[in-house]
């Protein structure tokens, strides 16, 4: 077969389906998925709960990469085929012998369970339908399957399902269950409101429609909530093309057909990412967000202008090309639809609140504010955020923090000192305009010190630095930061200088430093001549080395973080184990445990 993408012809090949070849196979997963941090790069086929299943080269070729990594893709092998493609087999068990052989000695020689190697061309050659490995579970893998993947000779992942795979049966068309509308300017209504709105749809026998009427005026974004149900599997997989229409002119256009990973990041302005934090779906923007950078549109807009009657077409379709409609007629009748909002909310550059009475905000001093609309109980306010950033609202006759402390605007450096912080942005850290809240806090109860910047929907593009300056005193061998939800702690880490803590993130959420001085847990889950197993654990700070050794030579231990458990592997699978073992785990805090047995 050819294969042809976006102007760049592949040279014939006869691709076979790396597992189980000449059966059906499910899907729990398609290239160009909305994952909650970037597209989904390949096709995770279903192994039924099992592991251990035979994967076969796709076509002829050598492996060009081998990586083991207790996280990412776990155990995964990278093929290098005659036409200048890869395939890509993610979350194995096992490597073939004559790879895992080959691991295993490197594993020794550079005393390390993680490891990446680039073999020499040809030193691992396979034949299309050639066991290369077995399937697993291993590395970020929340159950039993295979991530695979085709990429470019750029190293480009494509849409794998348009090679024609027979395994792969789906004759059903994409589901759109939701559409919304979001106001993009401060003049924009939704049923005579500001804001963003859901509605449901539903199905008739040509295509979906809304269950009830609209009206939009002025610059509206419209998002949809869509997927893609496959034969004989309950999974929501992911579309593929998706194409917008006003009234017969396309005005959006998108196909997820080829993915470059240094532009992953955008798919938290592809899809509505502050909706999501507050709980809704992943709804899919027909319209061009500010600082989306990603290829995959051939038609983009900025917002619609919404005055008279409309209609709007969205075709949604798969890899298969089935295809579905969305009709949704709109401003055929006046609609006020009095929204549901029970705190001030921020929507772009608008913060949008009710009151019962008067409204005002706290700049250099108060500013009264006229109601953009009314309903029979409140009065509804809009006060745009590059006016000013107010430290309070009075609202139903009380004042209401904000905690806004400032304005940082995107494609900037911007070192922002406040008492409590400094906060670093690199000139790329920010995708839109960030308007800053923070309070500080003390726990008396848990005796936390809490920084608590409150822009947890905000999205980040790349790793920001926060400096804290705590008020507490810390043993700063022992204490790193950690981000606060509830009652768990994660660990961010840290380096201390002059009392002050810097860690990197790419979230703006609660932060506290806590001292971890309790050392990792090891239980002994057996031991003999021939193999060694163990449970550890860390209780705060996570693990985050361990190493192995019998009469002071290394000794391989693989690792799987989610059972927590660590066994030995031999070198030389004819010598028992035999001496003084020592086993030494480090927690993040770089507390220790050594455990030691004689065998």
């Amino acid at each position: 077969m050819v294969f042809s993408l976006a102007g760049q012809d592949f040279k014939a090949i006869d691709y076979q389906f790396p597992i189980n070849p000449g059966q059906q196979n499910f899907l729990a997963g398609t290239v160009g998925e909305i994952r909650s941090s970037h597209f989904h790069t390949g096709i995770d086929v279903k192994t039924g709960g099992r592991t251990g299943l035979p994967i076969y080269a796709v076509a002829d070729g050598y492996i060009s990469r081998i990586k083991v990594s207790p996280s990412g893709y776990g155990y995964a092998l990278y093929m290098k085929h005659v036409n200048g493609t890869f395939s890509v087999y993610a979350h194995l068990e096992a490597f073939d012998p004559k790879i895992a052989a080959w691991v295993l000695k490197e594993q020794y020689r550079k005393e390390s369970f993680d490891i990446d190697l680039f073999p020499e061309e040809n030193q691992f050659a396979f034949k299309r339908g050639n066991i290369i490995g077995y399937s697993g579970n291993t590395g970020s893998s929340s159950g039993p399957h295979l991530h695979f993947e085709i990429r470019d000779a750029n190293h480009q992942p494509i849409d794998v399902l348009t090679l024609g795979f027979k395994e792969i049966r789906d004759k059903r068309a994409p589901v759109v269950q939701k559409v919304a509308f979001i106001t993009l300017d401060g003049k924009a209504r939704i049923n005579g409101y500001f804001g963003r709105y859901e509605f449901d749809l539903i199905k008739t026998e040509s295509w979906f429609q809304t269950k009830e009427p609209i009206h939009l005026l002025g610059n509206i974004g419209v998002e949809i909530y869509s997927y893609d149900p496959m034969d004989g599997i309950p999974n929501k997989n992911g579309i593929v093309k998706t194409t917008f229409q006003l009234d017969g002119d396309t005005l959006f256009s998108e196909h997820k057909e080829l993915f470059s990973f240094g532009k992953q990041r955008n798919v938290l302005v592809h899809y509505n990412y502050p909706a999501y934090k507050k709980g809704s779906r992943r709804f899919n923007k027909l319209y061009l967000a500010d600082g989306n950078e990603h290829n995959m549109y051939t038609v983009v807009n900025r917002g619609i202008t919404f005055t008279d009657q409309r209609e709007i077409l969205i075709n949604t379709e798969d890899s298969y090309k089935n295809a579905s409609t969305t009709r949704i007629l709109l401003n055929a009748e006046e609609v006020i639809n009095t929204p549901t909002l029970k705190a001030p909310e921020q929507i772009g550059n608008f913060l949008h609140f009710k009151s019962t009475q008067q409204a005002s905000v706290m700049l250099d001093e108060w500013v009264n504010l006229q109601s953009y609309t009314e309903s029979d109980e409140y009065q509804y306010y809009l006060w745009d955020l590059r006016n000013g950033t107010p430290e309070s609202l009075f609202i139903d006759g009380e004042t209401i923090k904000t905690h806004l402390v400032g304005l940082l605007p995107s494609k900037q450096e911007i070192s922002y000192i406040q008492p409590e912080f400094t906060l670093n942005l690199k000139r790329r850290s920010l995708f839109d305009t960030l308007y800053l809240a923070f309070e500080k806090e003390i726990d008396s109860t848990r005796n936390l010190e809490l920084f608590q910047f409150k822009n947890p929907t905000q999205p980040f593009r790349s790793d920001m630095n926060i400096t804290l300056n705590p008020e507490k005193e810390y043993n700063q061998e022992k204490a790193m930061v950690y981000s606060v939800f509830g009652k768990r702690f994660n660990f961010m880490g840290g380096e201390w200088e002059d009392d002050r803590i810097t860690f990197s993130t790419r979230d703006l959420v609660s932060y506290t430093i806590l001292e971890d001085s309790i050392p990792p847990s090891i239980e002994l889950k057996m031991a003999n001549p021939d193999m060694l197993k163990f449970r550890i654990d860390d209780e705060l700070s996570g693990i985050k080395s361990f190493k192995a050794s019998i009469n002071g030579e290394f000794i391989l231990m693989h690792y799987e973080p989610k059972r927590k458990l660590v066994w030995s592997e031999k070198l030389n699978k004819n010598i028992p184990f035999s001496g003084r073992f020592m086993l030494e785990v480090i927690d993040n805090s770089n507390n220790g445990t050594i455990y030691i047995k004689t065998l």
